[in-house]
């Protein structure tokens, strides 16, 4: 399988040179060194300190027709190549979709590509991103599926069609699970742009079914119900280099909830709040940063587990359009888990130093 890998990448490379100026490849990814302090005596869990990557991936993209594109990312770090059970993609492809444009502004993409979740946050490439929320942490990954999109007076909306709950409960002759599509997800969002890029909004809601036995923030679902994500988030780009953004982020797991020994309880909600916000200076060469997070985790009306966390860091580059950042990035929180029960506080903290490279290998 690795010879096949090599060679369907070699063909890919070749098939692009012969087309130059309608394709392109880059190679994108993030590295370094990371100390973190898990604050031991709390958690019981070592500090540690490694040199690693944080994502490595190529992305291929061009145009099959004058309104036909294409991209494919491929994600080199991920651990598992074995096809998806349902879209029989695996999990190397990050990314592999068509984009069909059409003359009244309206385009429809079809392919594996993000879920519509919405905010700022769910926006960001994942090379800008340091510590997540909790919202972020359980939201689904890319995803098979249809996405409509339209154009109005500078406004997108959008409309999502995906696969969602890929287990329909059925077992074979050996009681093995025989997976398929049992229920879509959908979603929807708005990209707004007011004063010429001033003030640029975001919303977004998308619902994904889920059986029994799974659950986005851990643990296991007691019944089978649905994660819906509702996202609204704002970008204020101001006349001197300083960026404000601030997100509100809501997922409610539908009657995801367990008892204290572990079996379904009463049908109760599980429910996590993220609220975020970052202010940046955009510099040629320097970007300073502060990024605040406070997260809530409820089951019900019980509060189960609470986090403040924020990111101080400077990203900079030897001159404006290189392709390679330096970063340097403290992050410290607080958190108060099982906060029902036995409460346990503890504050964690990192430090990142590495680069951000993305190269183009073909443009």
């Amino acid at each position: 399988m690795k010879k096949l890998g090599a060679v369907a990448m070699m063909a890919t490379m070749v098939t692009v040179n012969a087309f130059a100026g309608d394709h392109t490849i880059n190679l994108m990814g993030r590295g370094g060194w990371t100390y973190k302090n898990n604050d031991p005596a709390k958690t019981q869990i070592s500090n540690s300190s490694s040199m690693n990557f944080d994502y490595l991936r190529t992305t291929f993209a061009g145009v099959v027709t004058p309104s036909v594109k294409y991209t494919v990312t491929a994600d080199f770090l991920n651990a598992h190549a074995s096809p998806d059970v349902v879209d029989q993609t695996s999990d190397y492809v990050y990314e592999a979709f068509l984009t069909k444009t059409f003359s009244t502004g309206t385009s429809a993409t079809l392919g594996k590509r993000a879920v519509l979740i919405g905010g700022r946050e769910y926006d960001y490439s994942d090379l800008d991103r340091y510590t997540n929320s909790y919202f972020f942490d359980a939201t689904p990954s890319n995803q098979m599926g249809l996405t409509l999109s339209q154009d109005v007076a500078g406004q997108t909306f959008m409309i999502q069609y995906f696969n969602g709950n890929k287990d329909n409960g059925k077992v074979d002759a050996n009681n093995s699970p025989v997976n398929a599509q049992s229920k879509y997800g959908y979603g929807v969002a708005w990209y707004g742009d007011f004063a010429g890029g001033m003030i640029k909004p975001i919303v977004g809601y998308s619902t994904l079914p889920e059986a029994v036995g799974t659950s986005s923030t851990g643990g296991s679902r007691a019944y089978k119900g649905a994660d819906n994500f509702l996202s609204a988030g704002v970008q204020i780009n101001t006349p001197h280099d300083i960026t404000i953004e601030a997100d509100y982020n809501l997922l409610t797991e539908k009657d995801a909830s367990l008892n204290a020994a572990g079996t379904a309880g009463s049908k109760s909600d599980l429910k996590t709040t993220s609220i975020t916000a970052v202010v940046r200076y955009n510099a040629e060469r320097f970007a300073p940063f502060a990024r605040f997070i406070a997260d809530t985790r409820k089951n019900g009306s019980v509060k189960t587990e609470q986090r403040s966390a924020y990111d101080l860091g400077l990203e900079f580059k030897e001159a404006k359009d290189d392709a390679v950042r330096y970063h340097v990035v403290y992050s410290g929180s607080t958190v108060k888990s099982n906060m029902n029960t036995t409460e346990v506080k503890s504050s964690p903290s990192s430090i990142l130093v590495g680069i951000k490279f993305d190269a183009a290998i073909l443009k």
